[in-house]
């Protein structure tokens, strides 16, 4: 039985009887606000979400995180989630990553902390981790807020 997902990472076809991956029909960026996410398409990323309407179909979901949910976005999108994922939640976000698909992950000052999130758990199996602290330049250079910074390079720890 097929579970709406049916391409391998890469845009490869599944080859036949292997596991499923995600769906040729799933296209567009879906933004999830079921974990009290700070910013929606409708809240705090408006302008970003007119400039991606004329290019990519987006849509929002309510609904608890799952693995069906999530084949049906080409890039599912969290921007500062306030609530803890579950133990499910996790294994189907580990699983979509698996079948190919593509997730795009924002969080705040303060890190996971100040969000009272649990990301870390999850990122940590990809050698990832969300810092509590932030960049922030003395110097005028390139931008004229103190917390956006250009980092030379991208290498913040070595």
């Amino acid at each position: 039985a097929r579970d709406g997902c049916a391409r391998q990472g890469g845009g490869r076809p599944a080859a036949e009887g292997s596991a499923m991956s995600l769906s040729e029909a799933a296209t567009g960026i879906c933004f999830d606000c079921s974990k009290s996410e700070q910013f929606t398409p409708q809240a705090g990323l408006k302008a970003w979400r007119r400039k991606l309407q004329g290019t990519t179909k987006i849509f929002v979901n309510k609904d608890p995180i799952t693995l069906a949910r999530l084949c049906e976005a080409s890039c599912y999108a969290f921007v500062a989630p306030q609530a803890r994922f579950s133990v499910e939640e996790f294994d189907a976000l580990r699983e979509y990553l698996r079948r190919g698909g593509n997730l795009f992950f924002l969080l705040g000052e303060g890190g996971e902390q100040r969000l009272g999130t649990n990301l870390n758990y999850f990122f940590e199996e990809y050698g990832i981790a969300v810092n509590s602290d932030s960049v922030v330049r003395t110097v005028y250079y390139k931008y004229l807020h103190p917390k956006e910074v250009y980092i030379s390079g991208g290498v913040l720890n070595r």
